[in-house]
């Protein structure tokens, strides 16, 4: 119970944040990480949001986050490989 109203102190404080400081340094920062498809005109709605949810689980659970990490970039990492490696087995005439 202290762990989930640890989490939803730290995510409620995390969303003011990102709405507080939109204009000023959330919105640059994502105009410089995400491509063009990404971004809409509610971009304060749906990532501030996204980056509260991630940032209290951080707080919450450090290891689970990065462990988390890791698998998605192993998981990107041999997907990368073996789409690579079947890209060049195709023939295109």
């Amino acid at each position: 119970m202290i762990v989930t109203l640890i989490w939803v102190i730290a995510f409620a404080v995390i969303l003011l944040l990102c709405l507080k400081r939109w204009e000023a340094s959330v919105s640059d920062m994502l105009d410089k990480l995400l491509p063009g498809a990404l971004r809409s005109e509610d971009d304060r709605w749906v990532w501030s949001p996204a980056i509260a949810v991630l940032g209290a689980t951080a707080l919450v659970r450090p290891v689970d986050m990065l462990l988390t990490l890791l698998i998605i970039g192993l998981l990107a990492l041999i997907g990368g490989k073996l789409m690579c490696w079947a890209m060049n087995k195709i023939d295109f005439h």
